[in-house]
């Protein structure tokens, strides 16, 4: 390989925001809290996070992501998926123990029977 060749050139970052790495336990939902299951954050920014899954789950392009430890639930898109991991879009972010309205309440309910005591 030549000096100056563009295959030396790093890929370009294009996410906005960088990552931090992490590990923390999380649940996905959707259909209003009808399924469940675990996952773990292995990144996470403000606007979105890469999340292991179990191999090959199927769940929803859009759905809701609670990060446990931090008390916190996401309306989450996902950006792309490799089978075991999935990298997501946060639309919208809610204090988990401050949620009031009816139509979230179940992300609240999904919160306190996993956090810990």
């Amino acid at each position: 390989m030549r000096k100056g060749d563009p295959s030396d050139v790093p890929p370009v970052e294009r996410r906005p925001l960088q990552r931090k790495r992490v590990l923390l336990g999380g649940i996905i939902t959707y259909a209003s809290g009808a399924h469940s299951f675990a996952c773990t954050f292995r990144n996470l920014a403000a606007s979105g996070a890469r999340i292991n899954i179990g191999r090959d789950m199927q769940f929803p392009s859009e759905f809701y992501l609670i990060n446990v430890k931090d008390q916190l639930a996401h309306e989450a898109k996902v950006i792309w998926n490799n089978g075991t991991e999935v990298g997501v879009e946060f639309k919208q972010t809610f204090q988990v123990d401050k949620i009031t309205d009816p139509a979230v309440s179940f992300l609240k309910a999904l919160w306190l029977s996993k956090a810990p005591r």
